[in-house]
């Protein structure tokens, strides 16, 4: 770009300089958790998108949630493993919101985690961060697997038919953090661990995802009996229409 003597370059010319032009269609980021500024026990979470989704901790039989060191910063640790009945609860929830009901768009959620094997059941499932219900329409992202740890992302449409699930090849319960993701594009649902796509599948472009009515839910999907508790720590939870 050429000058003239005395000319200012701004901000945005500078830009276009550096990264050329603005793509169509940026990332909207329309949720996100970096739990930088919470208390001891949480209680609440601010949301760093700026779009107001505040996330409220709700408990049960003494469970708690509990800042830790996390991936950046600080994250959350969730209750530890139990068996039986009265073991502690607890779940991050943020209210329902049209800009988390994506519909036919385009997406990318996930969170930061890090669990071991020992942080793993056999009697039921781990959530991470969902919208919706199996019986609703819903985004997931959860561990289900007892031996390895592998997370897999579950969506489904309307009245929580013909789900879509797609495991990752790769487990996560090492005891180090990784970043899980799932994506959704014009043509498929794939699952990202450490940023590499361990995992798709195909879904047509009219796959409406609108889990209206619904919260999320952040570390399991209530506080009730068989709430798929997650056991690990959690950071950067987000949620984005691409």
């Amino acid at each position: 770009m050429k000058r003239h003597p005395g000319q200012v370059m701004t901000r945005a010319a500078l830009a276009m300089l550096v990264l050329g032009p603005v793509a169509a269609g940026a990332v909207s980021q329309k949720l996100r958790y970096r739990f930088e500024a919470v208390s001891n026990p949480v209680t609440t979470v601010v949301d760093d998108s700026n779009k107001g989704h505040t996330g409220t901790v709700q408990t049960a039989n003494g469970g708690a949630v509990v800042p830790v060191t996390g991936y950046d910063g600080q994250g959350v640790q969730f209750p530890a493993v139990c068996t039986g009945t009265g073991c502690p609860h607890a779940n991050l929830s943020a209210a329902d919101a049209a800009d988390l009901n994506p519909g036919t768009a385009l997406f990318t959620f996930g969170v930061r985690v890090r669990l071991t094997l020992a942080d793993l059941t056999t009697d039921h499932g781990s959530n991470l961060v969902q919208k919706g219900l199996s019986t609703t329409a819903q985004w997931k992202l959860q561990l289900d697997d007892a031996v390895a740890g592998k997370p897999s992302c579950v969506v489904r449409t309307t009245g929580g038919a013909q789900a879509i699930i797609v495991k990752s090849s790769v487990g996560v319960a090492d005891g180090t953090w990784h970043k899980v993701s799932c994506q959704r594009t014009s043509t498929t649902l794939t699952i990202l661990v450490d940023n590499i796509a361990r995992g798709s599948a195909l879904i047509d472009s009219t796959y409406d995802i609108s889990p209206v009515g619904q919260p999320v839910g952040i570390g399991a999907k209530s506080t009730g009996n068989n709430n798929d508790q997650f056991h690990g720590a959690i950071d950067d939870v987000y949620f984005n229409i691409d």
